[in-house]
């Protein structure tokens, strides 16, 4: 575990950049919101400065009305599709693109500040964490309970069979006059074959060009974006960010936010209970609200609901007999989808990925499913010593798969291997 460890910090080193680490030099040459929130959580065990930096880069990109972009273009860098110039987004320090991704960002925070037990750190984050937070319910949420993304890309999972059901309820012609467009995510044959497809790609590009053409006002694309999807996982996220920012402000001595944000988790909580259970399916999925629909779709993210304490008990057992049926019978956790369309090697169709299990984790200890948590994290140690720092695993063979030496998947087994070494 040793070497491990000195090759995880190796590697965290070398994707370092001014002020922030990129996910992978293969393909992601920029700062990702949710990437640099994990990287930040690994980070905290062997470097503080540069946890608490890499959260303050990742905030300075912050847009004035709160959105924290899915990616903030800090360096010039070639091979990328779509890079500033498609987006046409951003501040006047940064262009970024013009979604977001799940709001991480805060329990990275309260993680980080609980190693470092640094009081300044804490009351620097919380004005700009309860910023971006509030963005959420204000500019992202039909009801004030659940909130709502624009994008697959904005899920973190985009190629979640999940999508497959609104990607094919609009023509992207309808929305894009122009989808001429060059990929530049297929670094190889092998490589290729894991990645979304080009009817995947067409839709993808032409909801980023709807968004440009009508400049990112949220008003606007509340109106006339075909994909306006209450995805699980951002939720469960977003619950778990309000109780998190909550015990920050308590800790700093503010009980009237700390209580503010206990209720908007509770409202979150009750309004992903009531929309995005699936009793058939014994766990929550996402919601369609163009087309007025559950995405009826047995994914990891519904799993993943565990990390925002949202199943009631009830919900919980029915949660855990699906995961123990459907997502660890397989010889590594815990695939990212089990169903008709799954495929062990292709992006989030079935591959396993750490941040998820870490998630995973984290949730059913909450709920006292220790076992199994910790089969989780077993499997995910076992998978980085075996295989290295890969972007994914097949679940079944184990064979690490997409890009390498990729930053979350070292960040968090320092994480998990800090936990061991405390035990």
């Amino acid at each position: 575990m040793t070497d491990r460890r000195e090759q995880a910090v190796a590697i965290l080193r070398e994707n370092r950049h001014e002020g922030y680490t990129i996910p992978s030099s293969t393909l992601y040459p920029y700062q990702w919101n949710w990437d640099s929130a994990f990287i930040a959580v690994g980070l905290a065990h062997v470097d503080e400065a540069a946890a608490k930096q890499e959260l303050r880069t990742l905030l300075d990109a912050m847009w004035p009305n709160g959105m924290v972009p899915q990616i903030a273009f800090w360096a010039d860098a070639e091979g990328y599709f779509p890079g500033p110039d498609e987006w046409e987004a951003g501040t006047d320090e940064v262009a970024t693109s013009g979604i977001t991704q799940p709001p991480m960002l805060v329990p990275a925070a309260r993680r980080v500040y609980e190693v470092t037990s640094d009081d300044a750190f804490r009351d620097e984050m919380l004005p700009l964490l309860d910023q971006h937070l509030s963005w959420w319910v204000d500019e992202r949420s039909f009801d004030g309970d659940t909130v709502y993304v624009r994008h697959p890309w904005a899920t973190g999972m985009d190629d979640s069979p999940a999508w497959v059901p609104v990607l094919e309820s609009f023509d992207p012609a309808d929305i894009a006059t122009n989808l001429d467009y060059a990929r530049k995510d297929r670094k190889s044959a092998d490589l290729s074959e894991q990645r979304p497809t080009d009817w995947d790609y067409d839709r993808y590009v032409a909801l980023v060009r709807q968004g440009k053409a009508l400049d990112w006002d949220e008003s606007r694309l509340r109106e006339v974006c075909p994909f306006l999807v209450e995805d699980v996982l951002t939720n469960s996220i977003f619950v778990r960010a309000c109780d998190d920012l909550a015990a920050l402000y308590a800790g700093a001595g503010d009980e009237a936010k700390a209580d503010e944000w206990r209720r908007q988790a509770e409202h979150s909580r009750a309004g992903m209970r009531e929309r995005l259970w699936d009793e058939e399916l014994g766990t929550f999925v996402s919601y369609d609200r163009v087309n007025d629909r559950k995405l009826r779709v047995n994914s990891v993210a519904g799993l993943v609901s565990v990390f925002g304490e949202v199943p009631t008990n009830e919900q919980f057992g029915r949660l855990r007999e699906n995961l123990r049926e459907n997502f660890l019978d397989y010889d590594y956790a815990c695939p990212s989808y089990v169903g008709p369309d799954m495929d062990y090697d292709r992006y989030w169709r079935g591959p396993a990925w750490m941040n998820v299990n870490w998630l995973l984790a984290d949730g059913l200890r909450r709920y006292g499913a220790v076992d199994t948590a910790d089969r989780i994290e077993e499997d995910s140690l076992e998978l980085l010593e075996e295989e290295g720092f890969r972007e994914y695993f097949n679940p079944e063979t184990g064979a690490g798969r997409g890009s390498d030496r990729f930053s979350w998947s070292a960040a968090l087994y320092l994480d998990w291997a800090s936990d061991m070494t405390h035990e």
